[in-house]
């Protein structure tokens, strides 16, 4: 079970737009904790899990100063695509979805961000 500290973590990074680019350190804080040894990872790691927060890169780092990018797996917007990505990625996925269904519902998610195409561009 998670304590308040992650839960308002996780609110954090909603109310900012469901991801956030950190360091570990940050984390550590957050933790309470000082130094990032293999079993505070792996705490982290869970309590993030516990609130619905995941990360890139899949395994937080060990370095205090390496970057992480948190998203919101849950919710609408950029970090429900990230999250998405690395579901397929992993090969993990909905109960019974298929690769190609999965890449489908990317697609459709990802066209919200496309960038219109310039007016004299010459097509493909």
């Amino acid at each position: 079970m998670s304590d308040e500290r992650w839960t308002t973590y996780a609110l954090m990074i909603e109310k900012i737009g469901t991801y956030r680019n950190t360091k570990v350190s940050e984390l550590l804080s957050v933790a309470g904790r000082g130094k990032a040894g293999a079993r505070i990872v792996e705490d982290i790691e869970q309590n993030l899990a516990a609130v619905n927060i995941g990360h890139f890169p899949p395994q937080i780092p060990r370095d205090q100063n390496a970057r992480v990018l948190l998203y919101n797996q849950d919710r609408a917007g950029l970090g429900f695509v990230m999250h998405m990505v690395r579901q397929l990625a992993e090969g993990q996925g909905p109960a019974g979805a298929t690769a190609d269904e999965q890449i489908r519902g990317l697609s459709m998610l990802l066209d919200a961000h496309r960038l219109a195409p310039k007016e004299d561009a010459a097509p493909a």
